[in-house]
C-alpha cells in the first residue's frame, strides 16, 4: 500500500486497485495529535511538576516518548483511513440539481396519516 514512509503507491499490487481516490489529507496528523501525543505530553508536564526533573530526564524519557506516539501510529492510521473511504465509497461533495432530489418519504405518525 504505500511506496515510503507515508506515500501511497499508484495501484495495490495484489489487485491492481487505484489508490488515486484516496486523500487522507491532514488526518493522520489529527488523530495522532489528539488521541497519541497528549499522553506523552502530560507525562512530560508529571514528570516536570511532581519530580522538578532536569532537562536531560526530559530528554531521555519525555522526548522518546513523543517521538514515539507521534510516528509510530501516522503509517497504520493513514492505511486505516485509506481502508475506510473506500469501504465506505467517500467522494468528495457534490452539489444536487433540483430535478435529481429524491422525494422526501411521507412522515410517519399522527402528521403523516
Amino acid at each position: 500500500m504505500f511506496d515510503g514512509f507515508l506515500t501511497l503507491k499508484k495501484s495495490c499490487e495484489a489487485c491492481g486497485l487505484d489508490y488515486s481516490f484516496a486523500d487522507p489529507a491532514d488526518g493522520p496528523a489529527f488523530f495522532v495529535i489528539c488521541f497519541a501525543c497528549v499522553p506523552s505530553v502530560f507525562l512530560g508536564v508529571w514528570l516536570e511538576v511532581q519530580f522538578h526533573a532536569e532537562i536531560w530526564v526530559h530528554a531521555l524519557v519525555t522526548l522518546p516518548s513523543l517521538l514515539a506516539t507521534c510516528i509510530l501510529p501516522l503509517r497504520p492510521i493513514k492505511g486505516w483511513l485509506v481502508a475506510s473511504q473506500f469501504y465506505f465509497k467517500a467522494a468528495e461533495g457534490r452539489l444536487v440539481r433540483s430535478g435529481e432530489a429524491n422525494t422526501p418519504a411521507k412522515p410517519i405518525g399522527p402528521q403523516g396519516q
